[in-house]
């Protein structure tokens, strides 16, 4: 093979990963494509997590964004932060399209303290997906989805804010991350456990789960 020749065979190869990477998303959302979402992410920013691997979280948002219909009449996105107390990144309302949103994600803030994932899932069930946040209350056919990021055991009880949240119609996945309980992951996610309960070893594994979690997002319930 002449040296052009083999010039061009890695820059086929990276053209053609391209191409199947792009059409593998593509896929992604098609899967979902007739179920719209509000859909607020939940990330612990306690001291545990550490600014590198926080890093990694906005950027495991970021991917997971990349896979939906992003709209305002289809999914829309919001992200709270939580430590000694949770906080509204950016509201449901707020960013209209995808990239908007993987912009905002690349620059969640990270602040540290305790893990109060307790209060988290109060603020999220009484405030994230309200008309006020840009939630969509009157419009049975949005379904409401939170994913909830944590590494460590929580630092107030988890068992009732979480059920509120259920009965109030929120689908929760709960991802744990390193030491996190298996036991609080299965209070704080919804039923079945097996199917919205998630655990890695450290925060360099998230992004593996991407697309076992994204599937199970979009099986209906």
């Amino acid at each position: 093979m002449s040296v052009m020749g083999r010039c061009r065979v890695p820059h086929l190869l990276v053209l053609l990963t391209f191409v199947f990477s792009g059409e593998r998303i593509e896929a992604q959302r098609a899967g979902c494509k007739n179920v719209h979402y509000d859909l607020v992410f939940i990330l612990d920013t306690s001291s545990s997590v550490g600014k590198e691997d926080f890093e990694k979280v906005r950027q495991w948002v970021s991917n997971l964004v990349e896979t939906f219909e992003i709209g305002p009449d289809k999914t829309r996105v919001g992200v709270v932060r939580y430590s000694d107390r949770p906080t509204t990144e950016f509201d449901l309302g707020k960013y209209k399209t995808r990239e908007e949103i993987k912009e905002a994600a690349r620059k969640i803030k990270y602040y540290g303290g305790n893990t109060n994932t307790g209060d988290a899932l109060r603020y999220i069930k009484t405030y994230s997906f309200s008309k006020e946040a840009g939630g969509r209350l009157s419009d049975r056919t949005v379904k409401k989805v939170a994913i909830l990021l944590t590494d460590g055991r929580s630092q107030d009880y988890v068992l009732d804010p979480a059920t509120a949240a259920h009965q109030a119609g929120i689908r929760i996945f709960a991802v744990g991350v390193g030491e996190a309980l298996k036991e609080e992951l299965d209070e704080i996610a919804s039923e079945p456990k097996s199917a919205h309960v998630f655990h890695v070893s450290d925060y360099n594994a998230i992004d593996k789960i991407r697309g076992k979690l994204r599937r199970r997002l979009c099986e209906s319930k």
